[in-house]
């Protein structure tokens, strides 16, 4: 949108007097201006917010929920950024669309490696990964790898950070017609690079990726953050001895009203200082250092190294002027800072500085003590460094062998579900239903043997299917236990057996999804050793909401016990291979899920049922506590 175009609109925000008409144009002009102007940004969402108060419009909440996530994430108030976020993935989960779930969850992720919540970010992430699945996005899937290598950089894994941030920008060089919000996140990736070759000592490498953020965001106008993107280009500069260009770069990051960093704007006074110094302009350089350091000031928590080296260059720069007692002072400061941050690369310094400060007054005995302070401090600070380069080297370690594992579990659970599909129906059950077919066929009850083979070719299409699949919503895996007790009942059991499939109210069947075919061999092995020498048999399927990611499923039947078909197996009265088959499959396929899932709750619990004064048997209970996998949408 054009500035004619955004002045047109606040014009008309202005002018109307109807609250449902702003809120729908200040939706608009946030929309506009979320990345390219947050002040203006900032105030539209606050005129939003007052007017939701009194008026409820649904999809614009959610809308400035969304908008005011990003908008203080950009403004540094992460932990607001965090509850505006947490309130709209929970509408969304309810009622959203694939790609505004995606959405969501990926701006979430930011927010949360900003916080340091690095669990949450990354169970976000293979939330986004499994819809993508299902809903394929070129671009979204671009902004979930940005977030992903984001992920691997706070945590040190620089190698594989870098892999995945190509793979990023690789999937936007691919797509079409970007939008600017896909412009913000390409300076994500830049400045991932810059931050991945400056670790790496590739300085060149570094300033062209810091360079490369500040002509997207000076192409496409993307100005929240670009006070710190000035900055972080300007110390590339410094680093090549380019202070020209430095400076010209921390002149501009100063210059930034859109982003409200106090850091940024200290640290630009701070190096612009430094480049006038090593130009030799000391006198100037001391007051962008002063400036820097009432800046500096204004922070609710001290920026302790920052503060620790602007005295040093303060102090430098005084001793150049002859100014002993300022320059004095300015050491004593930076004594103070260094002893308050406890950093032994900010001591070593410091008293190395001292040494040097005393030889200069031809003080040995007193430079030779705080040399060996120095030598000390930085012996330390060397196996610092040795202890975070083996816990960098542990990062990567750990994130190959969860990834192997998390690859082996998923070809477990793939090689498990062939397993339990070869498994899945009782040949004894194919061969009878095949035979009361064909009785129907043979006694030319044409209707009932349509009827009925229709619904075997559909329940055997389905088991199919169903064992192709990972997850299967409730309704569904419902609505096919249902066909195969009913088939079950009239084809097998000559209708000498009743069953109730029951489902909890809480539990929104439409929407939960379960591993798929996981509760069919409980309830055929309640047919198969509970029931089916009884001609009374009764089975329950009974579905509970247990915890918000767990559903409690029980199959119980009143059939003769474990006990009892024990011994009628032990004389070979049937067959309980195919039995165990099913079952132990099936337990297979929960632990395979606990260790993937990281679900410790999953569980398969079989009850036997007695009466307590004859002691008799009443049949069997298992209750199994299943994961849910996924939620489907609307």
């Amino acid at each position: 949108m054009s500035s004619k175009s955004i002045q047109h609109l606040e014009e008309a925000i202005l002018a109307s007097s109807e609250p449902i008409q702003q809120l729908r144009m200040l939706d608009q002009l946030s929309d506009r201006l979320i990345y390219t102007d947050n002040k203006k940004a900032k105030f539209a969402i606050y005129k939003m917010e007052q007017l939701l108060k009194q008026h409820k419009e649904h999809h614009i909440f959610l809308s400035y929920l969304l908008k005011a996530g990003v908008i203080h994430n950009q403004d540094y108030d992460y932990d607001l950024a965090f509850k505006k976020f947490k309130t709209a993935i929970e509408i969304l989960e309810a009622q959203g669309d694939a790609d505004e779930q995606i959405e969501a969850y990926i701006d979430y992720v930011g927010v949360c490696i900003n916080l340091d919540k690095l669990d949450t970010a990354r169970y976000y992430i293979s939330k986004a990964e499994r819809l993508l699945r299902d809903f394929p996005g070129t671009k979204l899937k671009a902004r979930l790898l940005c977030r992903e290598a984001g992920l691997l950089l706070k945590e040190g894994n620089y190698d594989k950070a870098l892999s995945v941030f190509h793979k990023a920008q690789s999937r936007f060089d691919k797509s079409s017609a970007l939008e600017i919000k896909d412009y913000y996140f390409q300076t994500v990736i830049q400045s991932g690079l810059g931050n991945i070759f400056e670790h790496n000592g590739d300085v060149k490498k570094s300033v062209k990726a810091y360079t490369n953020v500040v002509e997207i965001c000076e192409e496409h106008n993307i100005r929240g953050r670009l006070s710190w993107h000035y900055l972080l280009a300007g110390l590339g500069y410094i680093a090549l001895e380019e202070y020209e260009t430095a400076k010209t770069y921390f002149e501009k990051s100063i210059s930034t009203t859109d982003d409200s960093s106090v850091a940024a704007k200290a640290g630009a006074y701070a190096n612009a200082g430094y480049c006038l110094f090593e130009q030799g302009d000391v006198k100037n350089a001391i007051e962008k250092y002063n400036t820097a350091e009432k800046i500096y000031a204004q922070q609710e928590k001290k920026d302790l190294p920052n503060l620790f080296y602007l005295q040093l260059w303060k102090a430098e720069a005084y001793r150049q002027l002859d100014k002993n007692q300022k320059r004095s002072d300015a050491l004593l400061r930076a004594f103070e800072y260094a002893k308050a941050s406890g950093s032994n690369k900010l001591l070593a310094t410091m008293y190395h500085t001292i040494g040097a400060y005393y030889a200069e007054q031809n003080n040995f005995e007193m430079a030779y003590k705080y040399q060996l302070m120095h030598a000390n401090h930085n012996d330390e600070y060397q196996q610092e460094l040795k202890a975070r380069k083996i816990t960098e080297i542990q990062i990567k370690y750990d994130a190959e062998r969860k990834e192997q594992e998390s690859e082996l579990l998923r070809l477990e659970s793939k090689k498990l579900q062939l397993k339990a599909l070869r498994a899945q129906m009782n040949p004894h059950f194919i061969h009878n239903a095949l035979n009361s077919i064909q009785g129907y066929i043979s006694s030319n009850e044409k209707e009932n043997a349509a009827k009925y083979l229709a619904q075997f070719a559909s329940l055997i299409r389905k088991s199919l299917y169903y064992s192709d699949i990972e997850s299967l919503s409730l309704e569904d895996e419902v609505e096919f236990l249902k066909e195969y007790l009913s088939i079950n009942k009239k084809l097998r059991y000559s209708d000498q057996m009743s069953y109730i499939v029951r489902v909890d109210e809480e539990l929104e069947e439409d929407l939960i999804c379960l591993p798929s075919m996981i509760v069919q061999p409980y309830v055929e092995n309640a047919l198969e050793h509970g029931i089916r020498t009884r001609s009374d048999g009764r089975l329950l399927v009974e579905f509970l909401y247990h915890t918000e990611d767990t559903i409690q499923c029980i199959v119980e039947d009143n059939g003769i016990g474990r006990k009892k078909a024990g011994e009628i197996q032990a004389i070979g009265g049937y067959h309980d291979q195919h039995k165990s088959m099913g079952t132990s499959i099936t337990q297979k396929r929960l632990d395979v899920l606990k260790s993937s899932l990281n679900s410790p709750h999953l569980s398969v619990e079989t009850i036997d049922l007695y009466d307590k004064s004859s002691g008799k048997s009443l049949g069997t209970r298992v209750e199994l506590i299943l994961p849910v996998v996924d939620f489907k949408l609307k």
